[in-house]
């Protein structure tokens, strides 16, 4: 049971902390999907932020059956097989009966869709590395180290173990 009423010095400071936080986080989140858009645009080819997630996934998680595709997206699977058919038609995936299970279509990342994640990557690292130059080093080491615990609360891949899978 909760107990109604004033709340207490603590409470109120905690609370305020939260809101900056969130609202600290609000602001960089766009600032990133600013960064991300560009960076998507930026590619040989015209994709979809969506378009390019599932590309991630693959880069990251290896072949993968739409299905898997739908959960990790949180799409249906009708949803994820027309994303994997324009990839397809892009020549940025291909997709092939299961070696395992006859009734399952894996999905695979191609060459040209390693090398478009590669120029995405490319634009938002040189992107980011302007934004950080207006940052001084100890606020650059302090974006470091939130980030990176951020990112792993989040179970997003790091930056390095990312780019051993699309190389």
């Amino acid at each position: 049971m909760t107990r109604k009423g004033p709340m207490t010095k603590r409470a109120r400071a905690s609370s305020a902390v939260d809101d900056a936080l969130a609202d600290a986080f609000i602001t960089v989140s766009r600032a990133l999907v600013g960064t991300a858009v560009r960076s998507v645009n930026a590619a040989p080819v015209e994709v979809t932020l969506v378009q390019h997630r599932l590309l991630v996934l693959l880069a990251t998680g290896g072949d993968q059956t739409v299905g898997t595709l739908a959960g990790q997206l949180e799409v249906n699977a009708s949803n994820a097989s027309r994303l994997c058919d324009r990839l397809q038609k892009l020549g940025l995936v291909s997709r092939d009966r299961s070696t395992t299970d006859g009734r399952a279509v894996e999905v695979s990342l191609t060459a040209s869709g390693r090398e478009l994640l590669e120029t995405v990557r490319d634009h938002r690292r040189h992107e980011v590395r302007r934004i950080l130059s207006h940052m001084s080093p100890d606020n650059v080491e302090a974006a470091i180290t939130a980030l990176t615990a951020f990112g792993e609360a989040a179970n997003e891949v790091g930056e390095a173990q990312w780019t051993a899978h699309i190389l």
